[in-house]
């Protein structure tokens, strides 16, 4: 989506649609998972905090979980994206004379 086609109304309503998919990608982690070892390989969670990187054997089936609170993050970071674009968008056309929003 391009903000600078679209107008004002327009993007005050892509707004509050992003904001009512916000709670909906609720557990969220960031990080991986990987699978390790040399002949069985097993699902592992990996993530790297303040450059240590932490590492979480996950038993049978739990990488289903831990991807989808991944694949939640990943779509919470594209929603904060696109907000961000259209934000300063809006203020682009925010009036310095009246203080309202040029339509």
């Amino acid at each position: 989506m391009n903000p600078e086609e679209k107008s004002t109304i327009f993007l005050h309503n892509r707004l509050k649609d992003l904001q009512e998919d916000v709670p909906k990608l609720f557990p969220l982690m960031r990080g991986c998972v990987v699978s390790i070892g040399m002949k069985k390989k097993k699902p592992t969670y990996s993530l790297n905090i303040k450059g240590k990187t932490r590492i979480v054997s996950l038993g049978k089936g739990k990488d289903t979980i831990a991807l989808k609170y991944i694949d939640n993050h990943n779509k919470l970071l594209k929603i904060v994206e696109e907000m961000t674009l259209i934000n300063i968008e809006l203020i682009r056309r925010f009036s310095k004379n009246d203080g309202s929003i040029i339509q």
